[in-house]
C-alpha cells in the first residue's frame, strides 16, 4: 500500500458546483493530458474530503482522440510500481480484435513507468496513460511502435466548476484553481473556498 493523503473542503461559496482534484507534472509535454483525477458535487456551505494512496497504475481507453472535454473511462487498469524495474513497465497489443495490456521484456529506468505500443495498435484508435488510487490521471493517443515514459512526481491541484471524473483538461481554461501542496510528511490539508470565490 501507497501513503495515504487526504484534502478536506469547506465550501463556502455561492453556488452548487464540482470539486475536482487534478494532477500536472514538472515540465509536462504537450500530448501528456491532464484528467479529472476526482470529482465530487457540493452545496454552498457543506464539506466534504478527498481521500487517495499513492498507488499507481497503468491504463487505457478504446478512445482515439483526446481532446478537452472527453472522457477516459479506462477499460483495464493494471497496479504499477515506479520504484520497482520489474513492474513499471508495460506492453500494449491488440489481439484477436481487442486491445490489453501484457508483458514486454524492455525494462526502463526506475522513477519512470513506460508504455510500449506494438505494432498491432491502429493510429489514433486507443488511449493509454497512468493513474493512481484507482483512477487515471493522465493520458495520452497510442501511436503503433511507440514507446510512451512517464516520470510521475505529480503537483496536485483543486478546481471548482462544472466537471466530470475523467474528463480531460484544458489547462489553459482552468479557473478557480489552487495547488495543493504537501510538505515532508504531512498527508492531511484542509482548504476553503470563500465566498468571493477565492481559495483560503
Amino acid at each position: 500500500m501507497g501513503t495515504n493523503y487526504s484534502l478536506t473542503v469547506d465550501h463556502n461559496g455561492t453556488e452548487l458546483g464540482d470539486f475536482c482534484i487534478y494532477q500536472t507534472l514538472d515540465d509536462q509535454v504537450e500530448n501528456i493530458l491532464s484528467l479529472v483525477w476526482f470529482k465530487k458535487s457540493a452545496h454552498p456551505g457543506t464539506r466534504l474530503k478527498f481521500d487517495w494512496t499513492v498507488d499507481y497504475s497503468f491504463a487505457w481507453d478504446e478512445k482515439g482522440e483526446l481532446i478537452p472535454g472527453v472522457i477516459f473511462d479506462a477499460s483495464q487498469i493494471v497496479p504499477a510500481d515506479p520504484t520497482d524495474t520489474t513492474n513499471n513497465s508495460i506492453g500494449f497489443t491488440k489481439s484477436g480484435g481487442a486491445y490489453k495490456f501484457g508483458k514486454v521484456d524492455v525494462p526502463t529506468s526506475r522513477g519512470s513507468l513506460s508504455i510500449h505500443c506494438d505494432g498491432t495498435i491502429p493510429a489514433n484508435s486507443a488511449s493509454i496513460g497512468i493513474g493512481m488510487s484507482g483512477n487515471a490521471s493522465f493520458a495520452c493517443v497510442a501511436s503503433p511502435n511507440l514507446h510512451y515514459t512517464f516520470s510521475p512526481h505529480p503537483r496536485y491541484w483543486i478546481a471548482f466548476g462544472s466537471f466530470k471524473e475523467g474528463e480531460v483538461i484544458d489547462l489553459n481554461k482552468m479557473t478557480r484553481k489552487q495547488e495543493i501542496h504537501y510538505n515532508v510528511n504531512e498527508y492531511d490539508k484542509h482548504i476553503t473556498l470563500a465566498g468571493d470565490n477565492t481559495w483560503k
